[in-house]
């Protein structure tokens, strides 16, 4: 039934303007931040690739600049300005961000080919009259893509690690200048490790960012063993998670080139489309270490080789931490709000936050508001 719904409005899209030709529709020179991480996370949650969403981003901004528009030529509206009369949904349904993402992506995927730029595709969803703006588009796409990626924060020894339009600050250090950094940084020992927007995970030590890993979807997690060594996991762009290559020997201290996730130095640790976000690692005193990962709204665990479920209800990425007393507290934000894990999900406050939580051994949780502020939660 959605094939044959994706179909018809192939058929019958009506052409959309870049940017809405009636005078009366003001547009804002800027775009909605609430907007962009909605598309953004309606993308995620639809498991869509990078050039479906660079084209969401493109469409968003060339349409509306990304803001939800009560406006437009003819009965357009919304984001994307998409029409009633034309089968995109009620006006009420258009105006749900959410909603008018979900039909934009979803069209998109049944209609890419390996031929069409991000602008082009944007275009075949859009039938516009104008379909080179959209590749004109690209570097603002990939500016409001990587706010939108600005995850939670990295909180290590009392210095706060985030992501901030591209790079990477502790504290008030910065400490990337090329802005290309999206997602939460992981900090293990002296290493600070973060995701790339081409989905490659590079390494700061001595002063420099080095390659370890590529093919990566989600951010990664750092761990640092009781012999000083350190572990690194991560979701691979085929939701398969993998140890990946000994960052040490990557990075150079230890010998081997840059293998990449997808080579032979990865592990994996489970079955491709098991998993989303952020994993969560805890190593423990004996040397061993659990990873947690969300599998769909599942909370499962990997213990020993075998992964068991232990929790649902999860809309994010697990935060898992090694308490004094030697046992797990696991943390995560449900309905943008702190919870922890106890006979069930426990909320820590009514303060609303974005991606993921980053909690402390004496069980201090810190998150990220909208605005960038990382604050306690509960």
């Amino acid at each position: 039934m959605l094939r044959l719904a994706l179909v018809f409005l192939l058929l019958t899209a009506g052409t959309a303007h870049a940017l809405p030709l009636n005078t009366s529709c003001r547009v804002p020179s800027s775009h909605d931040a609430e907007v962009i991480r909605t598309v953004l996370e309606t993308g995620l949650s639809l498991e869509v690739g990078d050039k479906v969403l660079l084209a969401g981003f493109e469409a968003g901004w060339v349409e509306s600049h990304m803001n939800n528009l009560d406006c437009g030529d003819a009965d357009s509206l919304g984001v994307f300005q998409q029409r009633p009369s034309m089968g995109w949904g009620t006006p009420s349904q258009i105006m749900d961000v959410a909603y008018a993402a979900r039909r934009f992506f979803e069209y998109a995927v049944e209609v890419d080919r390996p031929d069409l730029t991000p602008g082009l595709l944007a275009d075949a969803v859009q039938r516009s009259c104008c379909p080179q703006r959209y590749d004109q588009a690209l570097p603002r796409a990939e500016s409001m893509l990587r706010q939108a990626w600005q995850g939670g924060p990295e909180v290590v020894g009392g210095v706060t690690h985030v992501v901030e339009d591209g790079d990477v600050w502790a504290g008030r250090t910065r400490l990337s200048t090329s802005g290309d950094f999206v997602g939460r940084p992981s900090v293990a020992g002296r290493f600070v490790f973060a995701r790339t927007v081409r989905g490659e995970v590079l390494a700061l030590a001595d002063g420099a960012w080095q390659p370890v890993a590529s093919g990566v979807a989600g951010d990664p997690e750092a761990v640092l063993r009781p012999d000083g060594t350190v572990d690194l996991y991560a979701v691979l762009v085929d939701g398969s998670v993998a140890k990946l290559s000994d960052p040490f020997a990557m990075i150079g201290m230890g010998g081997g080139s840059p293998q990449g996730a997808r080579q032979s130095g990865s592990i994996p640790l489970s079955p491709p489309g098991f998993a989303a976000g952020k994993p969560s690692a805890v190593a423990h005193p004996d040397g061993s270490v659990t990873v947690y990962v969300r599998s769909g709204t599942t909370l499962v665990v990997s213990e020993r080789g075998a992964w068991r479920e232990i929790a649902q209800g999860l809309e994010a990425s697990p935060e898992a931490v090694l308490r004094p007393d030697g046992t797990i507290d696991v943390y995560s934000l449900i309905g943008g709000r702190a919870h922890r894990l106890g006979t069930k999900w426990e909320p820590l406050g009514d303060s609303r936050f974005i991606d993921t939580v980053s909690a402390q051994p004496d069980g201090t949780v810190y998150a990220r508001k909208a605005d960038g502020t990382v604050l306690k939660a509960g």
